[in-house]
């Protein structure tokens, strides 16, 4: 079985907004759950899962500067991040690859 973790991320939070990017111990915090998947044995990829929305770009960039596969989708649609492993010319990100992002 191929698993894909999925993190759902997004820069718009009501009470925290940027969390996602704020820093925690001197580095982002998506940087540190990247890590932490990372030496996960359970899981062969990852995706950040994000809207389309203009807040989100900044996450998109900081995703794409390190390699990190993104999904774009609907604020509106929840669901359809969880359509990404329908999509064939997705690329994910194999769990090896990971690690100090």
């Amino acid at each position: 079985m191929h698993i894909v973790c999925i993190i759902q991320a997004r820069m718009g939070s009501t009470r925290l907004p940027g969390k996602v990017l704020l820093p925690l111990a001197g580095r982002e915090v998506l940087a540190h759950v990247l890590d932490r998947l990372a030496v996960c044995e359970t899981i062969d990829d990852v995706v950040v899962a994000t809207s389309d929305q203009p807040s989100d770009d900044v996450l998109a960039q900081w995703c794409d500067r390190r390699g990190v596969p993104v999904f774009r989708g609907s604020l509106d649609d929840v669901t359809q991040k969880n359509k990404i492993k329908k999509k064939k010319k997705y690329q994910t990100m194999r769990r090896k690859d990971l690690g100090r992002t």
